[in-house]
């Protein structure tokens, strides 16, 4: 549902919920820094979570004293790092698994390098640890 865009939010909430008034929305739309679908009749605007998140993220640079044009660059740069992480995410976690005490493990796959090694996490209350081991051999 949120990689297809069909959660959608009407520019009255993004206002409400961003701390942005609805024509700092408008105006950064007609710029193009930020994208609405319309209804039938061209009237309500209505936004993505990705948009709302690329909002609150502009918003937080302008908080913090840039120029619009510098916060819309800003968000863009995070826009393209969480691309290359969301890709990551998707290519390398291979297998997740709960362990005993509240502990997980993300199989991260083979070592490029040394393709008889793999990678995987431990995750636990004390934070992420990695680790390889042999590949376990299939029958």
């Amino acid at each position: 549902m949120i990689t297809e865009n069909k959660l959608q939010i009407s520019m009255s909430e993004l206002a409400r919920v961003t701390g942005v008034s609805t024509s700092q929305l408008r105006y950064w739309e007609r710029k193009g820094y930020i994208r609405s679908k319309q209804d039938d009749k061209n009237k309500n605007h209505y936004f993505s979570l990705t948009t709302m998140i690329s909002v609150f993220t502009i918003k937080y640079f302008l908080d913090q004293g840039y120029t619009l044009t510098v916060a819309v660059k800003k968000e863009e740069e995070r826009k393209q790092l969480g691309i290359i992480f969301r890709r990551f995410i998707a290519d390398q976690i291979k297998a997740i698994k709960q362990l005993p005490a509240e502990k997980g493990e993300v199989d991260l796959g083979t070592l490029e390098e040394n393709p008889t090694q793999e990678v995987y996490a431990v995750i636990d209350q004390a934070g992420t640890h990695l680790h390889t081991r042999p590949v376990k051999k299939t029958d």
